[in-house]
């Protein structure tokens, strides 16, 4: 990158017009590379464009309207859903298909990605570019794998365990041993003391199993991303599920239902608390009231033998794909995002935290809210070990840990064994 030479593309008669015709904020500086052409820019996102109901689609979609005007690349734009972008994005790259520039990315998938050939080692073309050295140092563990960049995070958002006030006297309960007290307390009551989504699928691990295994000295993945979970430390943690549920301390439907139906009982105040995430203000129903009036508090995870109050971690942001036909464009719009002007805005909207600081200084950000999510997110989140095979091997964990919950019979060391080694047949 160091010859390639950054400009200013905007002149103030265009920042004015474009301030005037649309929400998202312009960028006082836009930055576009000396070899960028005006060849179409192909981007994947889940975002539907056209949904004026949804604050995020129409951030993207005014940015999109905002990059093409001031920078005349024009961005044909490919709604792909969340939950299928790795698979598309992969099986593209292995079957020599036609390939995106810019893709919606996230700390989940790096590596299987990487492993598949579907993204593009960005390092030596970020590196110069104006905002990379203002980049928060937890972003760097979203999109850097060995050394090498694959990524851009735009913002960090992670697990969070909310908890109603009046339920807790005593205050909120921090270890483990101090839920199966309180559960107790409110299961005479007719209460559980939290709901929450652990069932079969991927995200279970992620947002309840992981977090609890990591406090109590356990993992998932070894270096090399093979499956380790089958361990005395993470035994434990099965045990101390169980019990909760055996004593009726939570709800069946924890891991039983969907992500709806574990925020359920909280939602309709048979559960004291519930875990969600810093994202839980746009889907829990109810909760950014109760929160805003003093009645909800954010608290910390449940720790194991000392460990920390661990939640989950997830970097979301862009990349570059392998094999882009206008790789120059992709980092055109990269450039353009990474500003703070809009890094803040789309964070807020995310009820997530920009990785660049200069943004979090916005005035978006200067609720209780995320002040509070900012410092647990920073003082206790944890990502999940990157693996070639991360959603294949999280989705058996998570289908291994439901059957051990709801059938106590089962021997739960050879079940988590059993899991482990049918993945490491299977893929290694």
């Amino acid at each position: 990158m160091s010859r390639v030479r950054l400009f200013l593309l905007l002149s103030v008669v265009l920042v004015a017009s474009l301030l005037t015709a649309c929400a998202t904020p312009t960028p006082e500086v836009i930055y576009v590379t000396e070899e960028t052409t005006k060849k179409p820019l192909l981007m994947w996102a889940s975002y539907d464009l056209t949904d004026e109901e949804n604050p995020p689609s129409v951030t993207l979609n005014q940015a999109i309207q905002t990059f093409q005007a001031t920078t005349g690349i024009e961005v044909i734009y490919e709604q792909v859903a969340w939950d299928q972008m790795p698979t598309k994005l992969a099986v593209q790259a292995q079957s020599g298909g036609d390939m995106p520039d810019v893709v919606e990315a996230s700390s989940q998938h790096v590596l299987a990605l990487i492993n598949a050939g579907a993204l593009k080692d960005i390092s030596g073309m970020v590196e110069d570019t104006p905002w990379y050295a203002n980049l928060n140092p937890s972003e760097a563990q979203s999109c850097v794998i060995d050394g090498a960049r694959y990524c851009v995070a735009a913002d960090i958002r992670g697990g969070a365990w909310y908890y109603d006030v009046a339920d807790f006297p005593d205050g909120w309960p921090t270890t483990a041993e101090e839920w199966l007290v309180e559960g107790e307390r409110l299961a005479a009551e007719g209460r559980f003391v939290s709901t929450f989504f652990a069932g079969r699928h991927y995200g279970a691990v992620e947002l309840s199993w992981g977090p609890w295994f990591y406090s109590n000295g356990g993992s998932i993945f070894d270096a090399e991303g093979k499956p380790d979970w089958a361990s005395e430390e993470n035994v434990a943690v099965v045990e101390w599920a169980r019990e909760l549920l055996a004593s009726g301390y939570v709800p069946e439907t924890c891991f039983t239902g969907d992500f709806t139906a574990g925020e359920t009982p909280w939602i309709e105040g048979a559960a004291a608390s519930v875990r969600g995430g810093s994202w839980s203000y746009l889907f829990i129903p109810g909760l950014q009231d109760k929160y805003e009036a003093g009645e909800t508090q954010l608290g910390v995870a449940p720790s194991f033998n000392g460990g920390t109050n661990y939640v989950f971690l997830v970097g979301e942001g862009w990349a570059v794909a392998e094999g882009s036909e206008n790789p120059e464009g992709a980092l055109a719009w990269i450039n353009f995002f990474m500003n703070p002007q809009i890094l803040a805005q789309w964070a807020s909207q995310h009820y997530g935290i920009p990785t660049i600081d200069e943004a979090f200084t916005s005035s978006d950000f200067a609720g209780a809210f995320y002040q509070e999510t900012a410092e647990n997110l920073a003082n206790n989140g944890i990502f999940i070990e990157p693996s070639g095979f991360y959603v294949e091997s999280l989705t058996k964990l998570a289908e291994t840990l439901q059957e051990l919950l709801l059938d106590p019979e089962l021997d739960i060391m050879e079940q988590l064994q059993a899991a482990q080694e049918e993945i490491l047949n299977r893929y290694w």
